[in-house]
């Protein structure tokens, strides 16, 4: 399945499988986040915590504990609060 990097909403990690969501669907693929984290260029996509990377051209707001992205509201890891810091 081809995904396009402007449809990419954010990723979620689910086990042993990865949940992509786009602006159009969801799709469900069996790899880790840090496979496709190394896929994904790091200029546009993040990882903010254990679970999830997001699209930053998708961040409709930010507080210090999570972040909007299309409606949805995804937590920040005490780990990776500084990306979102440098943004």
């Amino acid at each position: 399945m081809k995904i396009l990097f402007s449809e990419l909403v954010y990723i979620e990690s689910q086990r042993e499988y990865i949940k992509i969501v786009t602006t159009k669907t969801a799709y469900l693929s069996k790899m880790s986040t840090h496979e496709m984290e190394a896929l994904l260029p790091a200029t546009r996509f993040k990882r903010i915590h254990r679970s999830f990377i997001i699209s930053l051209n998708k961040i409709d707001s930010y507080t210090a504990e999570s972040v909007e992205v299309n409606g949805m509201a995804i937590p920040i890891g005490r780990g990776y609060r500084d990306v979102i810091e440098n943004l």
